[in-house]
């Protein structure tokens, strides 16, 4: 392909790439939060696909744009119109959480496709041409749209799934569990007195409720943490993205776990199933949920340094200020100037070591994977000490600064 302007070129891809950006801004927090307790179909694709694929698929977009601008025979609105569709199908799927509407814009988005193609192919084939991918994807994401609509009639459009609901979501489960372990061990006792067939059967259907409910109360433990995580602002996003990676297939795995119980199990098929799920949940499931507590405790440690950095920030270019008109003396404030940052580095040393301890909470050596979340714990504790003395440190010399304005 012969480039008659690079700047033409540039702003084409660029133009296209915008449209991805802007659903990216909705589709960060909402994929391991809200599409995450979606029912998915099976052939839905792993999370990991969508940027590479979205990515490769806009530059595609813009060059055939290029190609069409620079060619200055055929018309770009409908072209635009369908960019601005594109644009707009993440903020009502993720934002707005209306998967009915996101599929009517998605069918429109084909529609529209298919007419574009057609006019560029009467321009130039190679601009056409290089559209058929995209046509090929957006049928599929169609469908996908499609299937996820159907799955979820009843799921949340505009409601804001948060913290709080799905602490709610567990407070619920909890009850239910309780209600049937009760349940289950009446059942369970009844049948060892007098094993009868028909006491059998009730034993068998107390501990599906009981295996189901379990699993259950576990799957919305694991969405209320991660959610805990999606809200915690000492974190990064990287760091975020780990423990993402760790919990959703959790989630994943519980979610679909009852799938794997049929109508002709036995008693003793499911008490044998049963034992599969305690052996995963020892050996997988507790040490993402320790990984993932960690990362909470230290992440409100370090919102709290990150706040008190920022108000000292402030106190210090207030003091500087205050120097520099003759009013305050400039050995005092450097001297505490000092011990307000051995403490801060104080306490970024304990970060450091419990961050390290944290890793080693996935540890495949069971004996340090064990330790390592008391470790972490352990670790954090002194920091409290650290942190208060950091407030001291800095309403004392606010208090300071007032008295000398």
């Amino acid at each position: 392909m012969k480039v008659k302007s690079w700047s033409k070129l540039f702003f084409s891809i660029l133009l296209a790439q915008s449209a991805g950006l802007i659903g990216t801004i909705f589709t960060f927090d909402a994929i391991p939060t809200w599409y995450a307790t979606l029912t998915r179909p099976v052939f839905a694709p792993p999370n990991w696909v969508f940027g590479p694929a979205w990515t490769i698929l806009y530059t595609l977009i813009g060059i055939s744009l290029y190609l069409i601008w620079t060619n200055k025979k055929g018309s770009l609105k409908l072209f635009l119109f369908h960019l601005f569709l594109n644009a707009i199908w993440s903020p009502i799927f993720f934002g707005a959480k209306n998967l009915g509407l996101a599929l009517v814009v998605i069918t429109v988005m084909d529609v529209t496709l298919i007419m574009i193609i057609k006019s560029f192919y009467k321009i130039n084939k190679v601009a056409a041409l290089i559209l058929i991918p995209y046509l090929m994807w957006i049928s599929f994401a169609t469908v996908l749209n499609f299937s996820f609509w159907q799955l979820n009639p009843t799921n949340v459009s505009a409601q804001e799934f948060n913290f709080a609901k799905a602490r709610q979501d567990f407070v619920f489960s909890e009850d239910n569990y309780r209600q049937a372990l009760s349940d289950y061990n009446l059942k369970k006792s009844s049948y060892n007195k007098n094993p009868t067939l028909s006491l059998k059967e009730e034993f068998r259907d107390a501990a599906a409720k009981l295996i189901s409910s379990r699993n259950e109360i576990i799957r919305n433990y694991l969405t209320m943490i991660r959610m805990n995580i999606v809200e915690a602002k000492g974190l990064d996003n990287s760091t975020k993205e780990i423990i993402y990676s760790k919990l959703n297939p959790e989630v994943e795995w519980y979610k679909n776990r009852d799938t794997r119980y049929e109508s002709t199990d036995t008693l003793e098929d499911m008490l044998a199933k049963s034992k599969e799920e305690d052996s995963k949940y020892k050996t997988e499931t507790e040490p993402v949920i320790h990984f993932t507590l960690a990362n909470i405790s230290l992440g409100e440690a370090k919102m709290i340094r990150i706040n008190h950095i920022e108000l000292y920030k402030k106190i210090k270019s207030e003091s500087d200020n205050l120097v520099k008109l003759g009013r305050a003396d400039a050995n005092l404030f450097e001297r505490w100037y000092t011990d307000i940052d051995a403490e801060i580095i104080a306490i970024e040393s304990i970060e450091n070591a419990t961050n390290i301890e944290i890793q080693k909470i996935l540890d495949t050596n069971n004996y340090q994977r064990s330790s390592a979340y008391r470790k972490s714990l352990e670790n954090l504790t002194p920091i409290k000490n650290n942190l208060s003395r950091l407030n001291s440190y800095l309403s004392e010399l606010e208090n300071v600064i007032i008295s000398k304005r």
